[in-house]
């Protein structure tokens, strides 16, 4: 039956184009990065109250929802888009060395969210639907500024450094049973991507504490926390060949504070790292492996190291409700001509995603739209084609919901019922990430020849 609701939902979208393509170049023109999104926010917020829509909003951080209700009983669909830009190196038009921009897409999400919400609220659609569609702009996908964002969790204004992550803990995922998004694709021509999914990440502080000394005068009174940190990442560099080979595991990792001054021993030092695989009971199993290795280069010098697991991004897996799939390929065939949509669930991507946490709970989806040119996350970045970069993940969304509502949400109800989720509820989500968030000194010498060592 979906056939009729593309083409329908695709004339009603065409209402809406303007003003997609409007909040694409406004929000475009003006990036911030995560939970800070507030030029974003109220531009859209305005938007979507004009519109009539009744708009939640998350108070003290950017980021809002509605529900559209059809007034019968039913599934909940999320559709989801992102609010933050990214902080780029390279040279840009300004002349800086180093921007704000939206590198990523996102504010191509944001902006569609406009149509979508407009086709799902006509009367025509809704009155053959049932359940709610819920608009979600999330804020703070990109794991950026993460010393910035542990300040903000210090000073009790966000729990977790994620948006989603902060909005479920929040409520408004509460109550949704499946979750939609599209995120934007390099290529000229129109084009749709579904794929199995993302890797998973988990984002870490490492803070090693030495002994402040003349670094001429009185070295070897010193502990040197720089050479622990160095001593600890040549550990995991040695531990590589240890990692799955099939599960693409990464760790990298940057120095953000080596030292005072050069005439002092470094008597703390910050490494910033990120762990990544496939496979989220590997990613913990490796981050405990690297966790090790970082305990083990402060014992080399006697140093103290406190680590800190920031935030952990479950491994996307799209292809765990193969229904949901099926759904989009279809849809996405109807709309845009099977020659243009490409079903890939042997790929995944090497970067991670908060959809994962979603997913984690719930069905969940992100196929890949075409549009975008340059490379991602880079200054080349930019959106060359707003047809296929908005408008089209706009319709494919809307008559998505549309097929997943229709006939007393069976379909909907289908993927949900067959979908066997990582954790059961969102609590027990929250509950494993509050483990895994504890930091603490890993190290308690005893005496000078003995140390308890727990990692």
């Amino acid at each position: 039956m979906h056939h009729n609701w593309s083409q329908l939902v695709l004339q009603k979208m065409e209402r809406y184009k303007t003003s997609m393509y409007e909040a694409e170049r406004y929000i475009w023109e003006h990036p911030q990065t995560g939970f800070k999104e507030w030029d974003a926010h109220n531009y859209l917020k305005e938007k979507f109250t004009n519109m009539g829509f009744a708009v939640k909003e998350a108070g003290n951080i950017p980021g809002f929802s509605f529900d559209i209700d059809t007034g019968k009983e039913g599934p909940t669909i999320a559709i989801i888009g992102e609010l933050d830009a990214l902080i780029v190196p390279g040279e840009t038009d300004s002349g800086t060395k180093t921007c704000v921009m939206h590198a990523c897409g996102h504010n191509c999400q944001v902006s569609a969210l406009l149509g979508i919400a407009g086709v799902m609220a006509d009367d025509e659609i809704l009155s053959k639907l049932c359940g709610k569609i819920r608009i979600v702009a999330v804020p703070a996908e990109e794991l950026t500024e993460l010393a910035e964002r542990v300040q903000m969790r210090q000073e009790g204004k966000i729990k977790y450094l994620s948006g989603k992550t902060e909005f479920m803990s929040r409520g408004f995922f509460d109550g949704v049973d499946i979750a939609v998004m599209v995120h934007t694709d390099n290529g000229e021509k129109a084009g749709l991507t579904i794929r199995a999914g993302t890797s998973g990440i988990i984002a870490k502080r490492v803070i090693y504490y030495g002994s402040k000394c003349a670094a001429g005068a009185a070295p070897a009174n010193a502990v040197n926390a720089l050479y622990a940190a160095q001593t600890a990442m040549n550990a995991i560099n040695a531990l590589r060949e240890t990692f799955p080979e099939k599960q693409f595991v990464r760790s990298h990792s940057i120095i953000t504070k080596g030292g005072e001054t050069v005439q002092h021993i470094p008597s703390e030092v910050i490494v910033e790292s990120n762990v990544r695989a496939f496979d989220y009971n590997v990613l913990k199993n490796i981050n405990e492996k690297i966790n090790r290795a970082y305990v083990a280069g402060a014992v080399a010098f006697g140093a103290q190291v406190k680590i800190e697991d920031l935030e952990v991004y479950i491994p996307e897996n799209d292809s765990d409700s193969p229904e949901l799939v099926n759904v989009a390929y279809e849809v996405g065939c109807d709309l845009f001509g099977k020659e243009n949509v490409r079903l890939n669930l042997q790929k995944r991507g090497g970067g991670g995603t908060d959809m994962g946490n979603i997913g984690a709970v719930m069905p969940c989806i992100q196929p890949l739209s075409t549009g975008a040119g340059g490379a991602a996350h880079s200054h080349t970045y930019q959106i060359k084609h707003p047809e296929y970069a908005v408008f089209h993940p706009a319709v494919l969304q809307a008559a998505m919901a549309c097929v997943l509502l229709e006939e007393n949400g069976e379909k909907a109800k289908k993927i949900i019922k067959e979908y066997k989720p990582l954790f059961s509820s969102i609590d027990e989500y929250l509950a494993e990430m509050d483990e895994i968030y504890r930091t603490k000194k890993h190290i308690e010498y005893t005496n000078r020849n003995s140390a308890l060592l727990n990692w």
